[in-house]
């Protein structure tokens, strides 16, 4: 626990149980979608359980998932794809009078009153796809029926058809004073840390999802960053301090094509 925020806590406690279960009663357990920094939790619980093994799983090429599920299971059990209890939509709309995006979608989403957790990654490109946990389907055909006033329908894909994350990615390096969110900001967009602050108190900056309006927040490796107007970027890891007590951070800037 004292490697991760107060806030954290009961995440890492119910990862922790699902470890625990896994490791008593001998039989796999699967966690919702995790973002880098929930997988970066399940890491650090996995050294106490040596029995148990990680596997993660987002639908379709693995390697380009930013969301997915871990699968906790003793050594000896085999598991395939279908463990992890995921699923692909494809959705169809009228293409030729309403223009949809990322954020419409998840926005349409969580207004069915989900957990984000039951969500993976969501794919506008050629066509728009995203994956859910499997035993939701049928409240997402039910329920999911309009975005932005426009009727859709919901196709069930096999996996190898989930389009990869069309994502530009561009690696930086930034020397910072401290971790704190406004400064991280500040130097990844390259502006005045009054400004940065000024973002993060009218909550214009989010931290893995969640609205944050304190700019003395502490960023942590594998954190994404969600700035309004800019995009996001995923401070993959943080180094050591120079001798002139500055803290080198590898950021990782991502852009939706």
């Amino acid at each position: 626990m004292q490697h991760f925020r107060k806030d954290e806590h009961e995440m890492l406690s119910l990862l922790n149980s699902k470890f625990e279960t896994a490791d008593r009663n001998y039989y796999a357990v699967v966690t919702d979608f995790l973002n880098p920094r929930e997988r970066k939790m399940v890491e650090s619980l996995s050294g106490s359980f040596p029995d148990i093994k990680v596997e993660y799983y987002g639908g379709g090429n693995n390697e380009e998932r930013e969301r997915m599920r871990a699968l906790l299971s003793p050594e000896f059990i085999e598991i395939t794809l279908d463990d992890f209890e995921i699923m692909v939509f494809e959705v169809s709309y009228p293409e030729k009078f309403v223009t949809l995006s990322h954020r419409n979608i998840l926005g349409a989403v969580m207004n069915l009153g989900l957990d984000r957790g039951i969500i993976g990654d969501i794919i506008v490109g050629e066509k728009i796809q995203f994956a859910v946990s499997s035993p939701y389907k049928d409240l997402f055909i039910n329920e999911l029926t309009k975005i932005k006033n426009a009727p859709i329908s919901l196709k069930v894909i096999p996996h190898q058809l989930f389009q990869d994350n069309r994502l530009t990615v561009k690696h930086v390096s930034i020397m910072s004073s401290s971790y704190r969110l406004d400064t991280i900001v500040s130097h990844v967009l390259k502006e005045g840390r009054a400004k940065s602050k000024e973002r993060v108190q009218k909550e214009k900056v989010k931290v893995n999802h969640s609205i944050v309006d304190e700019p003395s927040f502490i960023i942590e490796s594998g954190d994404i960053i969600s700035v309004r107007g800019f995009g996001r970027f995923i401070v993959s890891e943080q180094l050591a301090e120079t001798k002139k007590g500055k803290y080198k951070v590898d950021v990782k800037i991502v852009t939706d094509n």
